[in-house]
């Protein structure tokens, strides 16, 4: 069963990983729960329609993104998922006009899925850090 799972998650992240490269919009927002809370590494947590208009802005300005996670720990309680993960993204935006700029984020989090009708979706995050460099 957790192999299983497993698969199916990790099947989500490169669907979601390929969404923001190609800058896939509803792709993207489409694992997320509308129920979603997601808790920032500044304490506030926004909902599915703050994070959809954060990332719509977002996509605006991304030139490319590389991402990637390392799942620490994980376990599975009947319809729901837990995973302790770390990612990494390499990002290059647009600033002003002509110039881009690039950076590393990294982050660890704990991300808690639910399965309905057949279908994982992120319902909360929880990220415990964020470094930018």
């Amino acid at each position: 069963m957790d192999y299983k799972v497993l698969k199916e998650i990790d099947n989500i992240h490169q669907m979601a990983n390929e969404a923001l490269a190609k800058k896939q919009f509803d792709t993207y927002m489409n694992i997320f729960s509308d129920t979603l809370e997601y808790k920032q590494f500044d304490g506030s947590v926004i909902d599915k329609d703050t994070l959809s208009h954060n990332t719509l802005s977002y996509f605006g300005r991304i030139k490319n993104v590389h991402s990637q996670y390392d799942r620490v720990h994980y376990s599975v309680e009947e319809h729901i998922f837990t995973e302790n993960i770390i990612q990494k993204a390499r990002v290059s935006i647009k600033v002003f006009i002509f110039f881009i700029k690039t950076f590393t984020v990294e982050r660890e989090g704990n991300y808690i899925w639910r399965k309905k009708e057949n279908t994982w979706k992120i319902e909360h995050v929880e990220i415990f850090s964020e470094h930018i460099f």
